[in-house]
């Protein structure tokens, strides 16, 4: 039986009108949120499952919000591109404004002061998690990284941090404070979130060092890092190649990637001909990104050639990104699916 796993966000129970900026919950109302959905992903049967990142406004402004040094509030415009050719690309999946312009933009954080005493409480939503899921299965904690954390800021004090890479690295040390408070409660797995990789691939050297810092100070710790090409409102936004991090990823100290593979308009298998990764490899065998429902043998047929590279022991089954902008009845149907599959395989 092959292992499962999901990347990340849930639904909520009570969906807001507004799935990207959803308003601020309570502490406690968060953690109401972290039992309901570990409570739907162990029925469903998953193997590693998260905290469903439900109580986040978004995956960045969640940890923007609650850190010095930020203002959330005061935003500024930053232009995005796309990160590679959308030649031969099913664009019906990519955002409305990478079809439109080629790229996006957003209105970012501004970083005005020193960065430090972040405020996420994440040690309490994994122990609750955790406690909820019991012996049933494993929570792993994900944290947006901080490559995209520095990029989705607008920097105003490059008397602190010159570039995005000193950014990053402040970014850096308040999630190591955070894993610390998370190891102390129990935690073992951290996930890292790095979609805008896949906007910028020319970074992923300066983010694997930002990254492996992290990882070096926790050295009981299991890491995992996904890369996807983004997921807003279920669109793909960015089309950088895993091929062209070939240089950043042969540097990462992390014991497992979390990569897509069933949407791509290449092979994901092609930058392992060029990089000998030997940790395991988590990969998306179904698509958050339509309501259609994968049959079993789509997905055997998803997940052959990656068995036949990497074996059986050191692959787990996953969704290609997250399920918070996905209706409940359909998220529970293709995480039922992914486990019925890893079961008969």
């Amino acid at each position: 039986m092959l292992k499962t796993t999901t990347v990340g966000s849930y639904p909520r129970k009570d969906k807001p009108k507004d799935t990207l900026r959803k308003p601020t919950v309570s502490e406690e109302e968060a953690l109401d949120m972290v039992q309901w959905a570990v409570e739907d992903q162990c029925n469903i049967g998953l193997d590693y499952i998260t905290d469903g990142e439900s109580y986040r406004e978004n995956m960045y402004w969640f940890y923007q919000l609650r850190i010095d040094g930020v203002d959330s509030k005061n935003k500024k415009y930053k232009q995005f591109t796309v990160g590679g050719s959308t030649e031969n690309v099913d664009l019906s999946k990519a955002h409305p404004l990478v079809k439109e312009k080629g790229g996006f933009g957003i209105e970012c954080a501004v970083v005005n002061d020193e960065i430090k005493n972040q405020k996420w409480n994440l040690a309490s939503k994994w122990k609750r998690a955790q406690d909820t899921a019991g012996d049933r299965a494993v929570v792993k904690q994900t944290i947006t990284g901080p490559h995209m954390l520095s990029r989705f800021s607008v920097n105003e004090r490059t008397d602190l941090y010159k570039n995005d890479t000193e950014l990053a690295y402040a970014y850096g040390k308040c999630i190591k404070d955070e894993i610390d408070q998370l190891q102390q409660l129990g935690c073992e797995r951290i996930q890292f979130d790095e979609p805008v990789l896949t906007e910028s691939p020319d970074e992923c050297v300066w983010a694997a060092d930002v990254i492996n810092d992290i990882v070096d100070t926790f050295p009981n710790m299991y890491f995992s890092l996904h890369i996807c090409g983004g997921n807003a409102h279920r669109k793909r936004g960015y089309f950088g190649k895993y091929d062209d991090m070939v240089d950043g990823l042969k540097k990462l100290k992390v014991q497992e990637l979390h990569l897509e593979h069933c949407t791509l308009h290449y092979s994901m298998l092609d930058v392992f001909e060029k990089y000998d990764f030997k940790g395991n490899l988590s990969f998306g065998v179904v698509d958050q990104r339509t309501d259609e429902l994968e049959s079993v043998e789509e997905v055997h047929q998803r997940i052959k050639p990656v068995i036949e590279k990497f074996g059986a022991d050191r692959i787990i089954l996953s969704s290609e990104c997250g399920f918070g902008h996905v209706p409940l009845e359909i998220t529970r149907a293709k995480l039922s699916r992914l486990v019925e599959a890893g079961k008969k395989y």
